[in-house]
């Protein structure tokens, strides 16, 4: 007889959500002091991010708590559209998880004051006013092709 525990439940959702992010939405996380993004795989770097409150507790290390009360008060204020930045993922199981863009992501942390969310608001910043690359047109090679001779 197998049983199953509510950890155990928790872990099988943790992973589905770990194969949703890697698969179909990027993730942001701060590693050794810098802001890296994870794009989505196959999404050549353009990816949407989107996080869960958990995950984004853990991103700009704070409770759980202080997440839902800040995205509570963002939503109330009408500043940022529920519908645009907000988006309910399920599992397979029948379980589910509300997930938030980086619009929701960027106005969290500059309600949430920790040093994570300090590192992200610089981030945020230095991203904002940095000059946009230069278009660089591709450069076309072409080699000539040299019919092999024939034997006479």
């Amino acid at each position: 007889m197998r049983m199953f525990s509510l950890n155990n439940m928790a872990m099988e959702r943790e992973m589905n959500l770990l194969e949703y992010m890697t698969r179909e939405r990027g993730v942001i996380s701060i590693v050794g002091g810098r802001v890296v993004v994870t794009p989505a795989a196959g999404m050549d770097g353009h990816s949407a991010v989107w996080m869960s409150k958990h995950q984004i507790a853990d991103l700009f290390g704070c409770f759980v708590a202080k997440v839902m009360s800040n995205i509570a008060a963002v939503l109330k204020s009408g500043v940022l559209d529920e519908s645009r930045v907000c988006r309910f993922h399920r599992y397979r199981d029948g379980g589910g998880v509300e997930l938030y863009s980086l619009e929701m992501i960027t106005a969290l942390a500059f309600r949430i004051d920790t040093h994570n969310a300090a590192i992200f608001r610089r981030w945020i910043i230095e991203r904002a006013v940095q000059p946009a690359p230069k278009y660089q047109p591709p450069i076309t090679v072409i080699f000539p092709v040299r019919e092999p001779a024939l034997p006479n």
